[in-house]
């Protein structure tokens, strides 16, 4: 698999997919956002252009200042889980966040982080802990 960042020029980033694709490498295709989350609609929209521009699994993560800004990065998760037709991986950062990557689940999210030793990112949740927590909240 091959983790790209949506927002690069155009031409490099088609050029990419298209030599991985060829190769039998899937491609997730990310969407960063470490200042704010997007409205609704917004997140949706990248969603659909991560998709557009040749995402295997399309992913997002945002920094959420608010639980109204959890709420609505679950909204659109919840939203294009079906409407996309790939996986998605959706999450937000730091203590707010912490909430989405224990529920993706529940909403359409289809992998989360978890950290052996320093976390990469805000609000990531030690392995072990993650692990006994999303046994907990598997869906039957």
């Amino acid at each position: 698999m091959l983790d790209l960042e949506l927002f690069r020029k155009i031409s490099k980033l088609k050029e990419i997919i298209a030599e991985a694709h060829e190769n039998n490498i899937y491609i997730i295709m990310s969407n960063h956002d470490f200042d704010k989350t997007p409205a609704t609609s917004e997140l949706e929209r990248r969603l659909t252009l991560l998709k557009i521009f040749g995402a295997d699994i399309a992913k997002i993560t945002v920094m959420p200042n608010s639980a109204h800004d959890v709420l609505n990065l679950l909204l659109a998760t919840d939203n294009m889980k079906y409407k996309l037709n790939c996986p998605l991986i959706t999450m937000a950062m730091g203590d707010l966040g912490k909430v989405t990557r224990i529920s993706g689940e529940v909403f359409g999210s289809c992998l989360t982080f978890g950290t052996v030793g320093d976390a990469s990112a805000p609000g990531q949740i030690e392995s072990t802990n993650l692990k006994g927590i999303l046994n907990t909240l598997k869906l039957d």
